[in-house]
């Protein structure tokens, strides 16, 4: 009786041990790069078609050797303006739901080769607009960024350039391109970015016809391959999803990487147009720029700009300060400061003449 109720207990145990693993193994998980990235089944990128491509960093890491700090992908749509996910700002030792600090971050874009300096320029973030004040990790919603940076590209960079954002939903079926730094299929990690064909699934059949159902909340869009195979992973979040040569969406989530009826999930840019375009506007004025200098910007001797006096929370989740300011708030201090010292010395000049 003994024997029996031992086999019996380690019988449930592994059972228990069965069901504990294989749920946590359909988790939604981010594209994040705490797994080993990739783009499933891709290919090489070209320069020519993914310009507007940027590697978002974690400064300290990319200081100690440039290539090295990658975590998310972002997209470029203004000459100062990237969006990329919210869920790539969470602190991943915490894991809680809450952002770190926009300045842990660096924003680098300009080659596919995540590793090389050539053409590449480096930004830091001069503010970061979030939906909300903590991230929901277990439903991914409002994964959306926008990110405005302290300096703009020229508009005559060879290897960097805006792309235009879908201020329409995409149909179903029509084929998007995807974009990503990671490992590949094959298990070791790739220094050039990669590309994916990807079809749009339509809501109907995501919610339907595939496992994801009622995980697929407004705001998100499916696309990929009902078989599995070919898929963005972790390490692709926050880069951008192309359809017709306009940013139609953002690597947000999935379940696995590439398996069948598990296609991935993107946050819209068509659903959330109307507040990025407000978000730009509401620091830099239209946004665009000249493509030569920020407009928001710092003085020539290199002080910092605006007051930053934001507390970084708000009713929408923007967590950066208002960071206005024209950079040279200095220049008529001091042309008053000589004036005086002039004025006090008029008297001891004329004296000496006399």
């Amino acid at each position: 009786m003994a024997h029996q109720l031992t086999i019996s207990t380690i019988s449930l145990l592994v059972l228990g041990l069965f069901v504990v693993s294989s749920s946590a193994g359909n988790q939604i998980r981010g594209r994040f790069n705490t797994d080993p990235g990739r783009i499933v089944n891709g290919s090489l990128a070209s320069m020519e078609a993914t310009r507007h491509q940027v590697s978002l960093r974690r400064r300290l890491n990319d200081g100690y050797f440039f290539g090295t700090g990658h975590i998310c992908g972002g997209t470029l749509v203004r000459p100062n303006v990237v969006v990329s996910a919210a869920h790539c700002f969470v602190d991943q030792v915490i894991y809680d739901g809450t952002f770190l600090s926009k300045d842990d971050f660096i924003v680098v874009m300009g080659n596919v080769d995540r590793f090389n300096q050539t053409q590449t320029m480096t930004f830091d973030i001069e503010h970061l607009f979030l939906r909300l004040d903590k991230f929901v990790l277990s439903t991914y919603d409002e994964d959306i960024a926008v990110l405005i940076l302290n300096d703009s590209v020229p508009t005559n960079h060879p290897t960097i350039r805006p792309i235009e954002l879908a201020s329409l939903a995409t149909p179903a079926g029509q084929v998007c391109q995807v974009t990503g730094w990671g490992t590949t299929e094959e298990g070791y990690g790739s220094d050039y970015l990669m590309t994916l064909d990807v079809p749009i699934i339509s809501e109907e059949v995501c919610v339907n016809d595939t496992d994801l159902g009622h995980l697929l909340l407004p705001g998100m869009i499916c696309a990929g391959y009902e078989e599995g195979e070919r898929d963005a992973c972790s390490g692709d979040s926050g880069g951008p999803l192309v359809c017709q040569s306009q940013l139609a969406g953002v690597v947000s989530w999935g379940i696995g990487c590439a398996l069948p009826r598990f296609p991935g999930v993107y946050t819209e840019i068509a659903y959330y147009y109307d507040w990025i375009e407000e978000k730009i506007a509401s620091v830099d004025g239209d946004g665009s720029g000249d493509g030569e200098t920020s407009g928001d910007g710092s003085g020539d001797d290199g002080e910092s700009s605006g007051d930053q006096s934001g507390d970084g929370s708000g009713d929408d989740g923007e967590s950066s300060g208002d960071g206005s300011g024209d950079g040279n708030k200095g220049d008529g201090a001091a042309t008053i400061s000589i004036s005086a010292a002039l004025l006090l010395l008029m008297p001891t000049v004329l004296s000496l003449n006399l």
